[in-house]
């Protein structure tokens, strides 16, 4: 080959060499097992882990749409939804460890370079389109650098934010990853929060956890899901067959949005993932289109990603079933073919998305002996139910009016609502008004279902159905073009568009004092951060170290701890007493009757250790004086829990008196409940 010959190479293939090769750079920047700075490593993992789902998603679009187009955010929401389905398949015989995660993200990564280099010509013209339009457009261009610099500090702000929840993240979330790192699965039938969702979420954050530590927890759900959010929305774009392209005014403005949304989430729980699953729904049905084709192209990707979705939060579970038949009925009705020819596709998607959630839901009966919760309670406690006491319909329907008028996490949802009126869809599978049904029906279900709660509480569990809602919104309005009569298109644009600037001022108030004085602090304080070593980590390791090796190997543990994450799951079968009160294998946990029954409940069980820390030096959560005052929360479901934690700590505190003490340390206690306390020696 003459030299000629590889300048002109080179000229051809540049774009695809220049994406390559950094994907290639981060890729041996953070795979080799070393230590580095934290930011930096978890911020390069976040690239790995998008760039593993994207890979999964071009498998997936090799195996259903050879030939077809498929933007790489909506590849990269597709692969989230197999790597779901295949962890949930790992954790039935309980081997998604933690080299099964890393395996998983390296043969996503593996897919993606192989796609990459498969499918050189389109990369290499979507690159040399972007380079085109920045010379065209200058100003556009300055304008997407500056939301992209917003993208980027939204990203390292979720990364070096170490701030997680102690009553939610610390004693549960947390707990739940470490233990499917260690153990291949999770099972907890003592804890609420397990009970209440199928794991989904602990899923991905263990994917995370490879390369970064307990406190940057944050960086799944608030990192690497708005990176793919963002990408589902400049990738709408792309549209289906026969549909105009978005402007590119409403496509930035959009993200601005995104990147400037003050943040409700308070925990590591599903948000920002749950609108990734719900807007990717909706993307997939504006891909799909009118146009005949195999049924399926549609139906597995859509079942894939209404089952993560609903392994992510409980109050999930009925949106894509909402969204299925709704989607589904539209279609139907409209189509001329013949009525078998008609439900192919509806049918085939109903089998596929159970089948990915039977591996969930076995999970789920061996953890809390349900697979549908609340609907069949498993190891729930009745005498706990989450709906208000002596609730009517008037007073039902005054708190609807108070979620909806306090509690959404969107301030200007109501503007997109009325957006949302105005638009006439004329696609058979009516995206829009699917998923805005979902959400709707979504809110009305949750609401009525946790009227122990409050406004605030409730907007945080729906943030992922109600900012899909916003954004499909959005996205639909956006193709309009200037120009003709006015019509109702124009009305939906231009009330969008109203709507988004709305919310940016609205967000903008607080948006220094509430986000980005504490996010540029973070992001410098982990830029300085040595590097991972033995010697960095938090003096709890060695403390739960001590006081886990009072225990034999292989003897059950029952804990109840501010950290129990700390713990080593393999050394010790372990459960999580987690929240005491709302869930216990039968025949139940008895409360208010004293040291001994509760003694002899664990004998029964097989426990015969039980670690907890002490309610006068529990840093957080299990702090006597903070439930005590929990007695005259304004909220019912407090009111209502706080009797049973009081007496759990207070019958624990009575066992460890007559029950002998293996060890104890800065308030941390272990019990041995088969031998009586070690006699005084005699003066």
């Amino acid at each position: 080959m003459t030299r000629a010959d590889v300048l002109s190479a080179a000229k051809r293939w540049w774009p695809l060499l220049v994406v390559v090769g950094g994907l290639l750079y981060v890729t041996l920047y953070v795979l080799p097992h070393r230590p580095r700075n934290p930011l930096w490593e978890t911020a390069a993992w976040s690239i790995v882990m998008v760039a593993s789902f994207a890979g999964w998603g071009s498998l997936l679009r090799l195996a259903i749409a050879r030939e077809e187009s498929v933007d790489l955010g909506l590849r990269a929401t597709w692969g989230m939804g197999v790597v779901c389905a295949l962890g949930g398949l790992l954790m039935v015989p309980a081997l998604m460890t933690r080299g099964a995660a890393i395996l998983l993200v390296e043969i996503g990564l593996a897919l993606a370079f192989g796609s990459l280099i498969y499918e050189g010509r389109a990369v290499a013209r979507s690159v040399r389109f972007g380079v085109r339009a920045i010379k065209r457009e200058p100003r556009l261009a300055l304008v997407g650098a500056i939301v992209a610099f917003l993208v980027v500090i939204q990203v390292l702000g979720a990364i070096a934010d170490w701030h997680t929840n102690p009553y939610d993240d610390d004693i549960a979330y947390l707990a739940f990853m470490k233990k499917l790192r260690d153990t291949g699965t999770v099972l907890e039938p003592f804890s609420f929060r397990r009970l209440s969702a199928y794991g989904g979420q602990t899923l991905f954050l263990e994917l995370t956890s490879a390369r970064a530590e307990p406190h940057q927890a944050n960086t799944f759900d608030r990192g690497v899901c708005f990176i793919v959010l963002v990408l589902l929305v400049i990738g709408h774009r792309s549209g289906a067959r026969g549909q105009k392209r978005p402007s590119w005014l409403f496509v930035l403005a959009t993200i601005t949005m995104l990147a400037t949304l003050p943040s409700g989430a308070i925990n590591t729980a599903s948000y920002w993932s749950g609108v990734v699953f719900f807007l990717g729904m909706f993307r997939t049905m504006t891909w799909l289109g009118d146009a005949p084709a195999s049924p399926w192209r549609g139906a597995v990707p859509f079942a894939l990603l209404g089952a993560a979705a609903c392994t992510l939060r409980q109050n999930f579970l009925p949106i894509p079933a909402v969204m299925f038949v709704t989607t589904y009925g539209f279609q139907l009705a409209k189509s001329t073919r013949p009525w078998r020819a008609r439900v192919v596709e509806p049918a085939l998607a109903a089998g596929l998305t159970l089948v990915a959630l039977v591996p969930w839901f076995i999970v789920s009966y061996q953890s809390s002996h349900t697979f549908l919760y609340p609907v069949l309670k498993g190891t729930f406690h009745h005498a706990l139910e989450l709906r208000a006491a002596g609730m009517n319909p008037i007073r039902e329907t005054a708190f609807h009016t108070w979620v909806a008028l306090e509690g959404m996490p969107v301030a200007a949802l109501g503007v997109f609502v009325l957006a949302a009126a105005l638009v006439k869809e004329r696609d058979a599978r009516r995206p829009l008004w699917t998923l805005t049904v979902g959400a709707a029906a979504g809110l009305l279900l949750l609401v009525h279902g946790l009227t122990q709660s409050d406004p605030g509480s409730i907007g945080r569990y729906a943030f992922g159905f109600i900012l899909a809602f916003v954004l499909g919104t959005a996205l639909t309005t956006s193709a309009v073009r200037l120009g003709g009569r006015l019509d109702r298109s124009h009305a939906a644009a231009g009330v969008v568009l109203f709507a988004i600037l709305l919310q940016l001022v609205l967000s903008r108030e607080k948006l220094w004092k509430k986000s980005y004085e504490r996010t540029f602090h973070n992001i410098e304080e982990a830029s300085f951060q040595a590097p991972r070593s033995l010697a960095t980590t938090p003096p709890e390791y060695k403390l739960y170290e001590r006081v886990q090796g009072a225990v034999p190997p292989g003897a059950r543990m029952a804990v109840l701890l501010d950290e129990p994450y700390w713990l080593d799951f393999k050394r010790n079968p372990i459960w999580n007493l987690d929240m005491p009160g709302y869930a216990s294998l039968p025949p139940k946990m008895p409360f208010f009757q004293g040291s001994a029954r509760l003694t002899e409940y664990f004998r029964t069980l097989g426990v015969r250790y039980l670690v907890f820390v002490r309610s006068d030096q529990s840093r957080y959560h299990y702090r006597r004086e903070y439930w005590v005052e929990m007695l005259a929360n304004e909220q019912e479901i407090w009111r209502a829990f706080s009797p049973y934690l009081l007496d759990f700590m207070d019958t624990i505190a009575d066992i460890a008196k007559k029950q002998r003490i293996l060890y104890e340390e800065r308030g941390l206690v272990v019990v041995d409940l088969e031998q009586p306390p070690l006699e005084p020696p005699t003066p």
